[in-house]
């Protein structure tokens, strides 16, 4: 089992440089997003569930309200929800890029 001892100020590091954005772009970015979320393994769709169930794209409580899905009125509850939109649109954007064009 891995050491879940948290290490924040290490992870940040480790995420940031772990990708060189000049030499990675949108291609590389659905081709991993594929291989992580839509291969072969169930923990990766659970992940990927889970992530857009908390950016409000699936309904998984029984009691959630119809109106959830409207935008707030309140200017901080509509940025707040309009960022999850946002990122979930940006996920699933990757998942379904053309990789079958080639760059010009």
């Amino acid at each position: 089992m891995p050491d879940l001892k948290p290490d924040i100020e290490g992870f940040h590091k480790a995420l940031v440089t772990s990708v060189n954005l000049e030499r990675y772009g949108p291609d590389d970015v659905a081709r991993d997003f594929r291989q992580v979320f839509a291969g072969d393994d169930i923990v990766g769709r659970r992940v990927l569930f889970m992530i857009l169930t908390w950016c409000g794209e699936y309904d998984v409580s029984e009691d959630e309200d119809p109106e959830s899905r409207v935008p707030p009125l309140d200017p901080a509850l509509l940025q707040r929800w309009a960022g999850k939109r946002e990122i979930a649109a940006k996920l699933k954007a990757a998942l379904y890029a053309d990789l079958t064009t080639s760059p010009e």
